[in-house]
């Protein structure tokens, strides 16, 4: 039997429906701008009536692939004015939970980079036994 643990999209205060990735406004403008380029270079290649013009026509559709290749890359970001505002509001409370080989303390401090599950922290202020890591657990925030 599987054992299902709870993921941050399926926690009771995030909706799964809120959970998942909006799809950028103007991704069919993108791929518009990118068949149309594509359509323009077969036209320039293919019909010998517009030869004359072909290299306009190729100029053209070059533009439209960079348009293209702008909107994909640029206008889906959110500007960087956002950016601080959900950055806090996604802060995560992660927790350290320390333990002790040789008693049972138990201590709680904040996750610092580089901790991991069973890293040895040295001798314990109680009994100088071994202390390490035993948990890591993520505390659920509340969004508004």
């Amino acid at each position: 039997m599987p054992i299902n643990f709870p993921t941050r999209a399926s926690t009771p205060e995030t909706p799964k429906s809120e959970s998942k990735p909006k799809q950028p406004k103007y991704a069919a403008l993108s791929v518009l701008f990118a068949v149309g380029a594509i359509a323009l270079f077969l036209v320039a290649s293919l019909i010998d009536s517009v030869q004359d013009y072909s290299m306009y026509i190729l100029v053209v559709g070059a533009l439209l692939l960079v348009a293209s290749w702008g909107i994909y890359f640029f206008a889906g970001k959110p500007s960087s004015k956002e950016m601080p505002e959900e950055k806090e509001k996604e802060k995560e409370n992660v927790i350290t939970v320390i333990g002790c080989r040789g008693c049972d303390r138990r201590e709680e401090r904040a996750f610092e980079t580089g901790d991991y599950m069973f890293k040895e922290l040295g001798p314990c202020a109680k009994c100088s036994g071994v202390s390490f890591i035993r948990a890591i657990y993520l505390v659920p925030t509340k969004k508004e």
